[in-house]
């Protein structure tokens, strides 16, 4: 397994776990508060890299220039994805075991 299939790989199970812990904690009555953040965080990375682009100074710094140009494939997508899918049903499944029986 090279790093182009083993870093999407982890990356997904880190997705699914915290995933996991934020719907948990949303689901037993913690609040909201953890998945709104989430994605407020995921929205300022975006416009922070918008605005970067729209200034121009990607071009001025070879390391935003890099940061602004990557793009990930879609073979990694679906890694990331679908390991986070698998690694969040497996620690579901683990997890709720022992009220099945």
């Amino acid at each position: 397994m090279g790093s182009n299939t083993l870093k999407p790989a982890l990356m997904g199970l880190m997705m699914g776990a915290m995933m996991l812990w934020m719907l948990h904690g949303w689901l037993i009555g913690e609040g909201p508060a953890n998945v709104v953040l989430f994605v407020l965080g995921h929205v300022a990375v975006v416009a922070a890299v918008a605005l970067l682009v729209a200034l121009g100074l990607h071009r001025r710094f070879p390391v935003l220039e890099r940061l602004a140009r990557h793009r990930p494939s879609f073979s990694h997508v679906v890694i990331m994805l679908g390991s986070a899918a698998l690694f969040a049903l497996v620690v579901h499944l683990v997890h709720g075991a022992p009220a099945w029986t």
